[in-house]
């Protein structure tokens, strides 16, 4: 087959989809002596890196305290944990306070409870869900009569 030519796709073949970037810019909002980094979407592999950028770019203005808004996370692995204790200990090494603040979704709770982070990040703990579960409630239990001697 001679260069160029495009090569017939053989039947019952699925090309793999292309995958699109996600959409993960962080905003940085500088007030003062105060910055805020809110933070949406996935943080994992792919969004480290634009975390770790806005961190320094935020941190270049020498605030007084980095605050990290993580209610709009809707998942973490170990990569995000990582990018955020990252960001806790250039936070210390600028001379500036971290604050980590939340709610945080219930899986991103849950990732930082089992992994012990959520103390190391000064997040608070999350109330329990009350998004509509419902509650195994146990009915008293009656006595039941024994059989007479």
């Amino acid at each position: 087959m001679p260069l160029g030519a495009a090569r017939p796709q053989r039947p019952g073949m699925i090309p793999a989809p292309r995958r699109a970037p996600r959409p993960h810019t962080p905003t940085v909002v500088l007030a003062g002596r105060y910055g805020l980094l809110r933070l949406a979407g996935e943080l994992d592999l792919e969004t480290g890196s634009a975390i770790r950028d806005a961190v320094r770019r935020c941190l270049d203005n020498r605030p007084a305290l980095l605050r990290i808004d993580i209610s709009g996370v809707s998942f973490c692995d170990c990569s995000g944990i990582a990018a955020l204790l990252w960001a806790k200990a250039e936070a210390g090494r600028a001379g500036t306070g971290f604050h980590l603040s939340g709610p945080a979704q219930p899986v991103v709770a849950r990732v930082m409870d089992a992994t012990g982070t959520a103390a190391d990040l000064g997040l608070l703990p999350q109330p329990p869900e009350q998004s509509g579960a419902r509650r195994k409630i146990h009915a008293p239990q009656t006595p039941t009569p024994s059989a007479g001697p």
